[in-house]
């Protein structure tokens, strides 16, 4: 699997498929009684392209342990303990988790015949496209077909939280947490970064802060909003942006030096324990962002970072070393209310 989308990357073996993965959602197929199944889900933009399938189904919580659930960002403690607390209160996950799958296996025999039939249910998407649902039994959900590993692409907190949860109160929580499972290798998910608000900066004294070990240049107020390249970072706020790049490496190795070595090459890394701790001191802030998937407001201070390249995920994810708390940004993502809109 991981081999072959990185030709010459030394991933450790790759764990055989295994059925128990993915099992069917309980009480998916109208009853009485309720029957489990899978839910088959395509989603086409505005113009009719597919930009997603996958199955949704019952993920086990011991995948993380044997290989078969990948995960390529740390958790923040404070982030994990605020998701156990909403399934200690809402008794169970709200929204589905986004596996990728480079290969789904037997799966995608599942989804080709799902898609080969009209959908249960179609409902519309924000940007003017469509989601087709389909409820899958029969067969599929008696002999539940393997699944080679996955990358957990959003919900490490709400995963992390189950799993603990799970431990410690196993009458609480379960061992399975609802996922969507998409299928990474023909459409593959969009790939972007998380974004940095810090307020109450003052943009104007923080560039000149890093002027000091790093290049600065003051962006054309009118210039489009562009995606930083690799090794530059955006600092936004008062409607102005300036490109920061060609930061120190002294400075960079001396704040990253009790981490590990790979983070060296990656944005959120250098943007939490180096940007942002040395613009917040000079400031008298608390170093600590807000995060956001979109372009700060003009009268919001921000960090925009370079998006992490799909190689560095997936090495990081095989090897172990993840990367830092709130590092990427992957989607489409289930639309809310995924679960409630389940056929019935």
């Amino acid at each position: 699997m991981l081999p072959e989308l990185l030709p010459g990357s030394p991933f450790p073996a790759t764990p055989a498929p295994r059925a128990d993965l993915l099992l069917p959602f309980p009480g998916l197929l109208p009853g009485p009684p309720a029957r489990p199944g899978y839910l088959v889900l395509e989603r086409r933009d505005a113009h009719g392209r597919v930009e997603q399938r996958g199955v949704l189904g019952a993920l086990s919580l011991h995948g993380s342990e044997t290989g078969h659930v990948l995960r390529h960002q740390q958790v923040a403690e404070s982030d994990v303990r605020l998701h156990t607390r909403l399934l200690r209160e809402r008794h169970g996950p709200v929204e589905p988790l986004l596996l990728a799958a480079p290969d789904l296996g037997a799966f995608l025999g599942c989804v080709e015949e799902a898609i080969a039939r009209p959908a249960d249910r179609t409902v519309s998407t924000p940007h003017g496209g469509v989601q087709r649902l389909w409820a899958m039994g029969g067969a599929w959900s008696r002999r539940p077909p393997a699944l080679p590993p996955v990358l957990l692409a959003d919900g490490h907190h709400r995963f992390e939280a189950a799993r603990r949860l799970h431990r410690s109160h196993p009458a609480v929580m379960g061992d399975r947490l609802p996922a969507l499972v998409v299928d990474h290798g023909r459409h593959p998910l969009r790939l972007a970064a998380t974004h940095r608000i810090v307020p109450g900066l003052d943009p104007h004294r923080a560039a000149d802060v890093a002027a000091r070990f790093a290049r600065v240049t003051e962006l054309p107020a009118a210039a489009p909003r562009p995606v930083p390249s690799a090794g530059t970072f955006l600092l936004t706020g008062k409607s102005h942006r300036w490109a920061i790049s060609r930061i120190s490496p002294v400075t960079t190795a001396r704040r990253l030096r009790f981490l590990p070595s790979e983070w060296a090459e990656l944005s959120a890394a250098i943007s939490d324990h180096v940007l942002l701790p040395i613009l917040c001191e000079d400031q008298g802030l608390d170093p600590v962002p807000g995060y956001t998937e979109r372009y700060p407001a003009d009268d919001e201070a921000g960090l925009i970072l370079p998006p992490p390249t799909w190689e560095q995920i997936w090495s990081g994810a095989a090897g172990g070393t993840v990367m830092p708390p709130r590092t990427t940004s992957l989607g489409p993502g289930p639309l809310p209310g995924l679960l409630s809109a389940l056929p019935r």
